[in-house]
């Protein structure tokens, strides 16, 4: 498993989630933007993000506390 706090302010990062995402808000308004529609996060709320998912990371002073499973996703992709 590997965890992380991570910043998004008037951003927009394309990614697929090569491992499986649990996101907990702590500030701001955090958006997950994906094919089938915008979900926005808000302080205390936590989203599930499966592996596979195709999304855009986005958010409005937006702090989120994450983590991730497997933590040796890169390994196992072939990233490292």
């Amino acid at each position: 498993m590997g965890a992380g706090v991570a910043h998004f302010d008037a951003c927009s990062i394309n990614w697929t989630v090569l491992y499986d995402e649990v996101i907990y808000v702590i500030d701001g308004i955090f958006r997950l933007v994906t094919r089938d529609g915008v979900l926005e996060g808000r302080p205390g709320d936590v989203i599930w993000i499966p592996e596979g998912t195709e999304l855009k990371y986005e958010g409005d002073g937006a702090r989120i506390f994450y983590a991730v499973y497997p933590g040796n996703w890169k390994e196992l992709h072939q990233l490292a």
